[in-house]
């Protein structure tokens, strides 16, 4: 059994037949005794807990817990690869992602929070047991704009309570009410193996190391083209949207924010880079890797192009006269959310499904090189493959 210490903060056990509580309350004292939401008693007047005055830190601010009973994100993140999540939360919008499927009492709590006094920060974590579904939160303190904290998973507190053997994923809000609210998050989470690792609100919700496919093949390609010209007098290429520069396989969103990547995948094969063949299916994906909400431009946004010695084409475009206009809705992408556009490549494969299709064809035939993937409804993302005819 974990000891509770006057510096932990936990608000029921949520799991195994044991009620959890919507939230618990210290005012100044972290400490939450067995849960019910009051002081074990074992705060003294000894200073201890003192800071050190620095004006923009605050060791001993006002909090409140509240258990959701499961993990909001997904949970989007792996278990083998890490411990937990963690996301500090100013705003209301900031939690609007995880609210989304939320129990009723979690989004009373979350509105019920006044941001200009207090931050949330919610963390996730795992345990082995159905009873691992709580998180115990100590040695809470705001140190010069950092919110930290420890979080560990709660097991069962009596070997009497039956637990069922399944990995089980626990999330818990912590409010923090302080004159130095922070503008960062960090805590030291220990999962219900005992296992802890620092984790950050900078770390996001995935890995881009471990993202299917690829942004670009390696070296150079095998063809160049001297041009891809049409032939045909009443044909317009379609323009490239994008600004001078590109950003390769990562960047922002409409708002400039980063944490998205873009990846080409090979259905057929996540492995290295190959060249496609005509026929093949191509994927391109675009995956939120960070923790918070990300938007970007619908998904008819985007070049094709082909790279020859006058420099990148588009292939595709249409008769003389013709508009290629888009709306400027943003579209909301989720924390490990993907988005996929999927290409035959063939000179219809290429348009079918996609934006302007009745208008748009491809022009002259498609011929082996490097094609580019660019998606301006975002930051100018792009990823490259090859195709071998």
């Amino acid at each position: 059994m974990i000891r509770r210490t006057r510096r932990t903060v936990l608000c029921g056990l949520g799991a195994g037949g044991v009620a959890a509580l919507a939230g618990c309350t210290s005012g100044g004292d972290p400490g939450a005794g067995d849960g019910a939401g009051g002081s074990d008693g074992t705060d003294g007047g000894d200073g201890d807990d003192g800071g050190d005055g620095d004006d923009d830190s605050d060791p001993d601010p006002e909090t409140e817990v509240h258990q959701v009973g499961g993990a909001l994100s997904g949970p989007a993140w792996s278990r083998e690869e890490r411990r937990g999540f963690a996301a500090l939360i100013t705003d209301e919008s900031d939690a609007a992602w995880l609210l989304r499927e939320a129990p009723e009492e979690t989004v009373a709590f979350v509105e019920a929070t006044d941001f200009d006094e207090s931050a949330l920060a919610y963390v996730e974590s795992v345990g082995p047991t159905t009873c691992h579904a709580a998180i115990a939160f100590a040695d809470v303190a705001v140190e010069n704009g950092t919110l930290v904290a420890s979080a560990t998973v709660e097991g069962p507190g009596d070997e009497d309570v039956a637990c069922g053997e399944a990995i089980t994923f626990s999330g818990a809000f912590l409010r923090v009410t302080t004159d130095a609210l922070p503008e960062s998050v960090r805590v030291s989470v220990t999962d219900g193996w005992g296992e802890t690792a620092e984790v950050t609100g900078e770390d996001g919700v995935l890995d881009p190391e471990r993202l299917a496919g690829y942004v670009r093949p390696d070296g150079d390609p095998e063809a160049v083209p001297d041009g891809f010209d049409c032939g045909a007098d009443d044909f317009r290429r379609h323009p490239a949207v994008y600004e001078d520069g590109v950003s390769w396989g990562s960047g922002g969103g409409v708002d400039g924010d980063g944490g998205l990547e873009l990846r080409v995948v090979d259905p057929d094969d996540a492995g290295e880079a190959a060249a496609f063949e005509r026929g093949d299916e191509v994927r391109i994906e675009l995956t939120n890797v960070s923790g918070r909400e990300r938007h970007v431009g619908n998904q008819g946004k985007y070049n094709l192009e082909l790279r020859t010695e006058a420099g990148w084409t588009e292939v595709r475009g249409g008769e003389e006269g013709a508009t290629f206009d888009y709306t400027d809705e943003a579209i909301a992408v989720r924390p490990g959310e993907t988005l996929a556009w999927e290409f035959e490549m063939t000179e219809t494969g290429l348009i079918e499904g996609g934006p302007h299709a009745d208008a748009l064809r491809v022009c002259p035939d498609l011929v082996p090189g490097r094609y580019r993937f660019v998606f301006f409804g975002a930051d100018d993302l792009a990823v490259a493959f090859d195709y071998a005819g």
